[in-house]
Formats: structure tokens, C-alpha cells, sequence
């Protein structure tokens, strides 16, 4: 019989121990057409373990609906790790941080009435019942036990550092076990004996998360429950990058350290990550750094050992090193370098404006006030509010209550002010038409037990400190843009606009799409939102594989919020980001 249990400090597999040596690479921010690459890279650094998330906001996007398909189809995925003779650890919360767009949660829990989450509150766990309900029995016939490659699977996430909640632990523990799951499950969290003991229940494998010396955080794990095996869930290779921020790197020499000691020890462990990918569309998550509200870019290379287009770096080859001495038995392979490619710069020859087009893009919604974009049944993109203001004086001050996360205002066509949630600035303007536009720029994904509130938009906009009302609400989330009507190229055009260029390639290749003088917007590829760009960086380019291409004519639209400074696309063989700054020791 297939079995894997666990005996002390040992994790065994058909009776024998094992130690993991696992990276994470989720399936949902990689193409699929890409899977079989980047798995075969990870084996051949020496690793035998492949480790992914599941994201709950992906495969039930709308309440209800499940989605295992293409991008999503993880069944194939852990099929093509087994084919590899990788062995798999899953994680599929139901919350699961990553940078992610709140944590991976659906956003249309924040619609239902009397919803907590991540407690034993009867709407969430309805929720979470229902999904695993359809979730589980996949994940059942992938087990070791019965004939799959899934050796581990997680419960929950990081959860000991925001609640301790230890009967809704144990209330997804039950759900995993009557689904049929009988391979060890674990939890994973920071390696503080109080976050243990909120964050775990015995019946559970503890693991733990950090980004150095790794040894420290395995001795904290063995004082609180002696004699258990030692596994670094999550030892972070490299850093993410946020907006308007340094791009941050971990030294190769501190990652080499660290691997070092773990394969001295003997202790299983998982690089987060060992490749990043790229996180689609609006799909970033975000921090509250001292009630500073700070996303996520759309790029998840993270300074892994396999970047972005999948190519490995000089700490890919540092881990081969370490694991090639130290496990003369690991399989060693020379990983096949990705074909980044250059392609001639184009220029958009149609123009489409927001404010003519939003009858093609949305279905306009009577609203007493402004309400968040949720309560409108909408989860990410852009959204409009609509009124009418009128007072004596020539102009008074405008507040927007509850921001997020950033808001241009119109008044009679023209700009008058952009803030954020951050100052969330007072904006004077004169009486007339109103339209404000918000962005969502994603949700928080960490320490969630301590946020407070989610929504996206608005709920109350003051002018002249009275509170309006009478609105018209314009849900913007840019999911079909195929019902634009373009017109010529607007030159200069300040207000809102999409910007249209068609272009041909003779051979699709991976590429970096670079908006060199846009301000701020959304880049959508053949119909796919690759992701933002802003000016103020780190990141200035966005990655673009060659499957989301095709032979001959291609379509690319950019929403840019403020203006092109010039008319002008570039296709670049190289990540374009600012220059990078040590972060960990």
C-alpha cells in the first residue's frame, strides 16, 4: 500500500524517510503551455517536490460557478509534476496570502450580510463548505495513497499571526478528512511560540515560514512541539516588489547560506518562490504598512531562482551547487534557456474615449449614494460615480469618504484633482456635472484578521460639507472590451481613453510590453489584461509569453488614465525595473 505518514521527526513514504526539497510554482500565474518547462527546470536544480496554492477567487469567481479549466486546470498540472516524477504538496486554503488579491478569497463574500471571515462564522463557512464541497474529491484522487504524486496538503495559512480561532482549524481539518484526504495535513506560520498556539491544532504537522537563517526558526518550531519533523514551509528566496517602492532583491549569498544550513541539518524544506510567474489582470494583492495602503505589482518574478520568462539566475545555480554536494543522488539537469525576443516598436491608430464609450462598457445603475464596487456585484477594475452638484459659491471643496484606492474627479469634463487612499487629498471644484472614476488596485492580502474593512470605491462623497446624494454608478471591470468603438488616434487626449494598435508578428516569442510614455494604466493583449503600468515604477515592463501572441495580426489596447506623453509601444527582450536594493540578511 501507498502510504505517507509521519513518525517522529521523520516524514515517511511507503515506510521510508524522505526529505522534501520542494519549490513553489503555482499553476495560475504561469501558462499552461509553460508547465511542462518550468516543472522540468525545477527538477533539474536538484528539487524532487513541486508546491502550489489554490485560489479560491480564481475557480469560483462568481459564487457558484467553478472554474477548473485551462489556466486553471490543476489536475493537469500535478499530472505533468508525477509524469516528471516530482512529488506535490498543495495548499488550498481557503486562505492563501500570496500577494494575491485578498488572499486569495472571492471578493463576492464582502456582498453577503454579517459576513467574518476566516472564522467560525455560519456565512463564511457556508461558503467555504460549499466550495470544498466541489473542490475536495479533486484533490482526494490525487493523493499518494491513491496513486497520485500529492504527498502533504495545507490547512488555512499564516493564520496563528492574525486569529486563534482553533475551532475553525479544526472545522476545516474535519471537512479535509471526511472529503477522503488521509495524507498528512499540516499548518504553516511564522515561527513565534504565540503564533503556534493560536494558529495550530495537534492534529495537524506544524511547518513554518521565514525569510534567513532558517535554523533559528526550526528550534522555536521543536520547543513548542518537540520532536516533530522539521520542514521550512516557506524559506523566501527572494522579495516581492510593491508600487513606488525599491525593487528589492535577496542576495544570492544569503539564499546559498540558508539552503546550506537546512542540507546540513537535514530538514525538508520549499523555496518561496522558486518561480514567481506573473499575476494576471487585477489579480495583485496589496499591504497595510502602518495604515499605508501599498499594491502589489503585476509582475511575481520576486527575484526567484527561475525569473519571470522562466530562465534560470545565478541563484538557481547556487541551490544546484549546494543540493549536487550535499545530495549526490538528486537528479541534475542544464536548464533550456527561454527565447525573449525583441520586436519592432508600434504606435496606436485608434483612440477610444471613456466617457463617450460607457454605455458600451457598462450598464448605468441608479444609486441614492455611492456605494463600493461590491455592492454592485462587481470584484476588480475601475468604477464611475455620477452626479450633479450645485452651490453659490464659484467653487467648493470635495471629500471622498471611505476611499479605494485611487480616484481621478471630473467636473464638467475637466480634471481637478487625483488622490488617493493614502492622503486622500480634498479636491476644489466649481458646481456642474461630477464624475469621479476609482480604481481598485487590489486587495489586502496580509494580516487580514487585522483589517477592518475590503470594498472597493466609495461609500459618501462631502461637497461644500454636505453629503450628496442621486447618483449614476458605472461598474467598469473591463472584462470584454470588444464593444468599444474606436475612432482616430487622440493626440495629447488628458481625460481617460483607450488607445488601440494592431501590429503583426511572423513568430511568436516572449517578450516585455513597455508603454515608455504612458502615466498610468491597463495593457490588455488579444483581449487578455496582461496587467498595470505606472510611471513612477519599480517595474516598467510587463511580461508577455509567446502563446498569448499569434502568427500574423495582433491587437493591443491600452487604458491610460492621464495621457500618453508620446504614441509609442516597445517590445523589449529584457525585464525593464529600477535598480535593485538588498533587503534580507
Amino acid at each position: 500500500m501507498r502510504q505517507v505518514n509521519i513518525q517522529g521527526k521523520q516524514i515517511l513514504v511507503d515506510g521510508e524517510p524522505m526529505q522534501f526539497r520542494s519549490g513553489a510554482m503555482h499553476y495560475f500565474r504561469i501558462h499552461p503551455a509553460y508547465w511542462t518547462d518550468r516543472l522540468t527546470k525545477l527538477k533539474q536544480c536538484g528539487l524532487n517536490t513541486v508546491e502550489t496554492y489554490l485560489p479560491w477567487n480564481l475557480h469560483e469567481e462568481e459564487e457558484g460557478v467553478f472554474n477548473f479549466s485551462g489556466r486553471l486546470d490543476f489536475e493537469r498540472y500535478v499530472e505533468i509534476a508525477a509524469s516528471l516524477g516530482l512529488k506535490v504538496i498543495l495548499r488550498p486554503g481557503p486562505y492563501i496570502c500570496s500577494e494575491w488579491d485578498f488572499g486569495g478569497l472571492p471578493a463576492w463574500l464582502l456582498a453577503k450580510p454579517g459576513m467574518r471571515i476566516r472564522c467560525c462564522n455560519r456565512p463564511y463557512l457556508e461558503a467555504v463548505e460549499r466550495y470544498f464541497a466541489v473542490l475536495l474529491p479533486k484533490l482526494q484522487k490525487l493523493q499518494w495513497t491513491q496513486g497520485g504524486p500529492v504527498v502533504l496538503m495545507q490547512i488555512e495559512n499564516e493564520y496563528g499571526v492574525v486569529g486563534n480561532d482553533t475551532c475553525y482549524l479544526r472545522h476545516l481539518y474535519d471537512l479535509f478528512r471526511d472529503a477522503g484526504i488521509d495524507i498528512p495535513l499540516f499548518i504553516s506560520d511564522w515561527g513565534s511560540a504565540y503564533a503556534m498556539e493560536c494558529g495550530s491544532i495537534p492534529e495537524t504537522m506544524l511547518t513554518v515560514n521565514c525569510p534567513s537563517h532558517p535554523g533559528k526558526f526550526l528550534d522555536a518550531v521543536q520547543q513548542f512541539r518537540p520532536d516533530t519533523p522539521e520542514f521550512i514551509m516557506e524559506l523566501w528566496s527572494g522579495v516581492s516588489h510593491r508600487w513606488n517602492a525599491s525593487y528589492l532583491r535577496h542576495e544570492v549569498s544569503d539564499v546559498a547560506r540558508d539552503v546550506e544550513e537546512m542540507l546540513r541539518r537535514g530538514n525538508s524544506f520549499n523555496f518561496y518562490m522558486f518561480h514567481g510567474g506573473s499575476s494576471l489582470g487585477f489579480m495583485n494583492g496589496a499591504l497595510n504598512i502602518g495604515n499605508h495602503f501599498e499594491p502589489y505589482l503585476n509582475s511575481y518574478d520576486v527575484d526567484a531562482p527561475l525569473n519571470e520568462a522562466g530562465d534560470p539566475t545565478d541563484k538557481y545555480f547556487a541551490i544546484q551547487r549546494l543540493i549536487k554536494q550535499y545530495c549526490p543522488d538528486a537528479e541534475i539537469g542544464v536548464p533550456i534557456p527561454s527565447k525573449l525576443q525583441s520586436f519592432p516598436s508600434v504606435t496606436f491608430s485608434q483612440s477610444a474615449k471613456l466617457f463617450e464609450q460607457l454605455s458600451a462598457l457598462s450598464e448605468k445603475v441608479e444609486s441614492v449614494t455611492p456605494e463600493p464596487m461590491e455592492f454592485f456585484g462587481q470584484n476588480f477594475g475601475f468604477i464611475l460615480y455620477r452626479s450633479k452638484v450645485s452651490f453659490p459659491e464659484e467653487s467648493a471643496s470635495l471629500s471622498l469618504m471611505n476611499l479605494a484606492d485611487k480616484a481621478w474627479v471630473y467636473a464638467n469634463g475637466k480634471r481637478y484633482g487625483v488622490t488617493d487612499c493614502n492622503r486622500n487629498e480634498s479636491i476644489v471644484i466649481p458646481p456642474g456635472s461630477l464624475d469621479i472614476i476609482v480604481e481598485n488596485q487590489g486587495r489586502i492580502n496580509s494580516c487580514m484578521g487585522q483589517a477592518q474593512c475590503w470594498n472597493k470605491g466609495l461609500d459618501g462623497v462631502l461637497v461644500h460639507q454636505r453629503r450628496c446624494y442621486r447618483w449614476e454608478v458605472y461598474p467598469l471591470p473591463l472584462k470584454d472590451l470588444s464593444t468599444l468603438k474606436f475612432g482616430s488616434y487622440c493626440p495629447g487626449a488628458s481625460e481617460p481613453c483607450f488607445h488601440r494598435a494592431e501590429f503583426e508578428i511572423n513568430e511568436p516569442a516572449d517578450t516585455y510590453i513597455r508603454i515608455p510614455y504612458g502615466t498610468h494604466g491597463q495593457i490588455f493583449l488579444n483581449g487578455e489584461n496582461l496587467g498595470r503600468y505606472r510611471v513612477e515604477g519599480p517595474g516598467f515592463a510587463l511580461y508577455a509569453p509567446a502563446p498569448m501572441f499569434k502568427k500574423g495580426k495582433n491587437e493591443l489596447i491600452v487604458f491610460e488614465l492621464e495621457g500618453l506623453r508620446e504614441n509609442k509601444v516597445e517590445f523589449i527582450d529584457y525585464p525593464d525595473h529600477a535598480p535593485t536594493m538588498t533587503m534580507i540578511r
